[in-house]
């Protein structure tokens, strides 16, 4: 079987610094899917077009961008995809370690509540709406523009406040592919979720679900579209489809139906047209792309 890695990415922070930031002018994306243990903020003007991955999630971005991403593990790259010729893409970078948000201090106090949650939102990635990037702008500048290290910092998290606070923000990667954990604040929808991702190669029916939950099944599916936005079947598909995403990556030597089977469809044709709704890309599309931006180290 051949070996893929993703190159890990060694950024220029010390640990001496809150952040860094880097501005570019450029005309197309060069760089390959990589990972860094650092958060990530991301900036882009210009580059509408351009495909942009995070995790198991592929997408074509318009004229602004803006990315949190804060998963140690979690693969992601701006790549040229239907970005115009010559394009005139204007990128800012804002790279900040992990343990400034971590538990025992500011972050576990009330007032830090929102970007708390946002930056655990942000283990799968983050992309933020239009109205709250426009918003933002001008935070950015300001950061790029300061030479007083104190008012960066309370510029940073003012930014982030601000982020924070958007409502239509998009958590984009699933977590069967991040490799990451969900939390959840009901205990019940906990118990689902975990029986699901541990069980999702096989058939699981509604009833099972409801039972485990001392539900009936018309009050278990109005429980877990409240929860997850979802129905059953979609939340339960939404789980193989993640898996599969991974699998195909990581396992280059089976086949698509191999690996549809192994994530709980029963039908090829049936797990095609899903992966390719979910995605906007055929399973084979997907690992093809996947393949070709990788590089081995």
């Amino acid at each position: 079987m051949t070996s893929y890695n993703i190159l890990t990415e060694v950024p220029p922070i010390s640990d001496q610094d809150t952040f860094v930031v880097f501005e570019r002018r450029k005309s197309n994306f060069n760089f390959p899917i990589h990972i860094h243990n650092e958060y990530e903020l991301n900036y882009i003007m210009g580059a509408k077009g351009a495909r942009r991955i995070v995790g198991d999630h592929v997408a074509e971005i318009g004229d602004r961008e803006m990315v949190l991403i804060t998963g140690r593990n979690l693969e992601h790259a701006w790549l040229d995809g239907n970005l115009a010729p010559g394009a005139d893409i204007y990128e800012v970078t804002i790279q900040f370690a992990p343990d400034l948000f971590q538990g025992g201090g500011f972050i576990d106090r009330k007032q830090f509540a929102p970007i708390k949650k946002m930056m655990q939102d942000a283990q799968h990635g983050i992309a933020f709406s239009e109205k709250t990037i426009l918003q933002s702008e001008s935070a950015i500048h300001q950061l790029i523009h300061s030479t007083d290290n104190f008012n960066s910092v309370l510029i940073f998290l003012s930014l982030l406040n601000q982020l924070a606070h958007d409502p239509d923000y998009t958590v984009l990667s699933h977590s069967h592919f991040s490799k990451l954990e969900d939390t959840y604040d009901s205990r019940r929808i906990r118990t689902v979720m975990e029986y699901l991702n541990s069980n999702y190669q096989r058939p699981v029916r509604l009833s099972e679900m409801a039972e485990l939950v001392n539900m009936s099944e018309p009050s278990f599916s109005r429980f877990i579209k409240r929860h997850t936005g979802y129905n059953f079947v979609d939340c339960l598909n939404n789980i193989r489809i993640s898996a599969a995403s991974r699998l195909l990556i990581d396992e280059p030597a089976s086949t698509i139906a191999e690996i549809a089977y192994k994530c709980g469809f029963n039908n090829l044709s049936n797990f095609n047209r899903i992966f390719k709704k979910r995605k906007g890309y055929t399973p084979h599309n997907f690992r093809e792309y996947y393949d070709k931006k990788k590089i081995i180290i």
